[in-house]
């Protein structure tokens, strides 16, 4: 039993020792001198062996412990080293990615701030260039009715004056004297028409004229149009009205559809001095009332076909008139829902075309 004790710690101890051959000898020795104490029955001496190897075991256990937990502080010190390294690495890469990420989260700001000023910088640059061609048309159609308007009026207000002074004249006949006052009377209606156009293309351009929108019969109104202008026109064209509707009943401003005929026939008998000038009526295949003027004269080129209905526009500088009769009459019949165009087709003269709608439902017209 004693020597399985002995044994035992003797086991113990030796079994944290390193291998090495020369230190197992010399605890073999020490072991088998303790044994043959034993034997002998010298256990004294053979306690003091075992003692001695006891106090061997534990200080080779002990340098054997601390050498072993010298080295796993050492190898604890690398992985904590290496793991610090890793993360230090780790950080520097999320510090990289979160520059990158920043930097592009600038440069894409940025990008989008430049193209949105970029944006605003185009739409203001539109906006001048539309301000700019505005006001330069404004200041072309004012040099342009300037200039109708001083020729326009001063030749009626010539005619006024000079007539209303030979009036006077005590020596005149009544003969000459009906002539004069016939000058004078068709001078004063023309200056009157002057200023009306005037007031007409004011009135629409601010949206403040007023339209007395009801149901109309307009074949009745087209035959008083031409019988009326037939009795006082200054050419020798024939003026006819042709339709194939008996009667035609529209929702329409009479007194403007009214206008717009007379301008339109009126405007016929300025370029057609022979031949003849027909205002025409019928129902399209549309299911609208289409009204077209059409003449015999001089006809209208095709690149001022478009140009015609602006302000001021006139076919010859050499025509009396201000250039708004056409300018007025598109306007009216866009308000009333319509369009007027020049028929390009027709090379027999001129034939412009305006259409109107039968009724004026859903729409409002002031």
């Amino acid at each position: 039993m004693k020597r399985l004790i002995s044994l035992a710690f003797v086991l113990f101890g030796l079994s944290f020792l390193p291998l090495d051959a020369e230190e197992v000898g010399g605890d073999s020795l020490y072991w088998l001198d303790a044994e043959q104490k034993m034997e002998r029955g010298d256990y004294e001496e053979a306690a003091k062996g075992y003692s001695k190897l006891i106090e061997r075991s534990d200080s080779l256990f002990r340098t054997c412990t601390v050498d072993r937990v010298e080295d796993m502080r050492k190898k604890y010190s690398i992985d904590e080293l290496e793991w610090q390294a890793n993360r230090q690495q780790t950080r520097l890469w999320e510090l990289i990615f979160g520059v990158l990420l920043f930097l592009l989260s600038l440069l894409l700001g940025g990008l989008i701030y430049l193209g949105r000023e970029r944006r605003k910088l185009i739409k203001s640059r539109n906006q001048y260039q539309e301000a700019k061609t505005l006001a330069e048309e404004s200041i072309r159609n004012k040099s342009l009715f300037l200039s109708n308007m001083s020729h326009e009026i001063r030749t009626p207000l010539n005619a006024v004056a000079g007539f209303s002074e030979l009036l006077t004249t005590q020596e005149l006949d009544e003969a000459t004297r009906a002539q004069c006052n016939d000058v004078i009377h068709l001078n004063s209606n023309l200056l009157i028409n002057l200023i009306g156009d005037v007031v007409d293309i004011s009135c629409l351009d601010i949206t403040n004229m007023k339209f007395d929108v009801g149901s109309h019969e307009v074949v009745a109104l087209c035959r008083n149009v031409v019988r009326m202008l037939g009795n006082i026109k200054q050419t020798s064209a024939v003026i006819d009205f042709k339709t194939e509707v008996p009667m035609l009943t529209i929702e329409t401003d009479l007194c403007r559809l009214q206008q717009i005929l007379i301008n339109l026939l009126v405007n016929a008998t300025k370029f057609t001095k022979e031949g003849s000038i027909t205002l025409a009526l019928k129902v399209n295949e549309c299911g609208w009332a289409e009204f077209s003027v059409m003449d015999t004269g001089c006809g209208i080129p095709v690149e001022k076909q478009k140009a015609i209905f602006g302000r001021f526009e006139k076919l010859h500088e050499g025509v009396q008139g201000t250039g708004l009769g056409l300018s007025i009459c598109k306007l009216i019949i866009n308000r009333l829902g319509g369009d007027i165009w020049v028929d390009q087709a027709y090379t027999g003269g001129a034939r412009l075309v305006f259409t109107h709608p039968l009724t004026q439902e859903g729409r409002v017209v002031q």
